[in-house]
């Protein structure tokens, strides 16, 4: 049976971009200002996920041509551990000064030291897959306005973002991006705690997971589709309690937290 801490383990990868604007030789002028953060999604019996991140790029459309201006943001790299960073937690990685106009796409490049931790001993290097190996380009439309704040975010699902085979480990990173405006949020708590519930929620194509605090069994997920979304609580069969399953509404900027704790019982 897994431990706790193998059934708890949440990954999330969020990036965040903020802009705002200062004078003539200041690079603030006209400009807006640019942060990138990271945070989590859930992933089981992995105690740590290390991401290694090279390079961050996005196309902007300046209103003078609908061609991709690429721009590489002032980043000098790095490898994450994002289990931490869940329910709204997040660490940031870049902060800069950017020109106006509006976001069409991001481009991550991943080097090749992201690992696996799946016991305090056994740890896997990932390997890029093919696929990725120049880079991830995400669709997002983002209006970057001078003396104005847009933040941008980036959500990996940690538990198909990797695959083993033939004894190898792979990294291939699926990915939703939205602006930290769009949609709405979804805030609840699951207990007990003994159960190691995990949290799902599922609308027409999306299906988003993550694994609530410890300390009071809150959780959170943002940049929801507007509507009505399946929710469902499971536990571990192994530990006796039962699966709940219901639906909620979600509302376009707004944070709908559900009135009543969700406990299992047994």
């Amino acid at each position: 049976m897994l431990s706790k801490l193998l059934q708890r383990i949440v990954f999330l990868l969020t990036v965040i971009l903020f802009f705002t604007a200062c004078s003539k030789n200041d690079p603030s002028v006209n400009a807006t200002r640019l942060r990138i953060k990271l945070t989590d999604a859930p992933v089981l019996s992995v105690s740590e996920f290390n991401v290694d991140i090279q390079k961050i790029e996005i196309a902007i459309v300046d209103g003078t041509t609908d061609k991709d201006n690429w721009q590489s943001l002032k980043f000098d790299g790095g490898v994450y551990n994002i289990l931490p960073l869940s329910n709204g937690k997040s660490k940031q990685i870049v902060d800069q000064y950017f020109p106006v106009g509006v976001t069409q796409r991001i481009k991550i490049t991943f080097g090749d030291k992201s690992t696996l931790k799946i016991s305090s001993r056994d740890i896997k290097n990932l390997i890029l897959d093919p696929s990725i190996k120049d880079g991830v380009v995400l669709d997002v439309t983002a209006n970057l306005y001078a003396n104005y704040i847009t933040s941008i975010m980036i959500d990996i699902n940690a538990a198909l973002s990797f695959y083993e085979s033939n004894g190898n480990y792979f990294f291939k990173p699926v990915l939703r991006v939205f602006p930290e405006t769009f949609g709405g949020s979804l805030k609840g708590y699951a207990l007990p705690e003994e159960a190691n519930p995990v949290v799902s929620i599922i609308k027409d194509e999306d299906t988003l997971y993550t694994i609530p605090e410890r300390a009071d069994g809150m959780f959170q997920f943002k940049g929801l589709q507007e509507g009505v979304w399946k929710i469902r609580v499971l536990s571990a069969a192994s530990l006796g309690y039962r699966d709940t399953l219901f639906t909620d509404t979600v509302s376009i900027g707004k944070t709908r937290e559900l009135k009543s704790k969700i406990v299992l019982k047994k």
